[in-house]
């Protein structure tokens, strides 16, 4: 559990071609990385769903891409395995 919490950092590039620095744990870029390989996502989108986040609840956009991320999450990829 210790490792999911490790934080690093990683550079993104959004839909308009803008590079966004963010730090996150291990498990928010495992389930980021999930959404994108398997193709449920781009990695643009995600990051618009981090903004759209932000715009309907005022959260800071590293804590809105996390939200919007679990909830993806847990809605495609966590529902495979089951």
């Amino acid at each position: 559990m210790e490792d999911w919490l490790e934080q690093s950092e990683r550079m993104l590039i959004d839909n308009h071609g803008d590079a966004i620095l963010l730090e996150q744990s291990s498990l928010f870029w495992e389930q980021f990385d999930e959404l994108v390989e398997t193709g449920q996502f781009t990695e643009a989108q995600l990051i618009q769903f981090g903004h759209d986040t932000v715009a309907e609840f005022q959260f800071p956009f590293n804590l809105a891409i996390q939200d919007a991320v679990g909830h993806l999450y847990l809605g495609c990829c966590d529902n495979e395995s089951s």
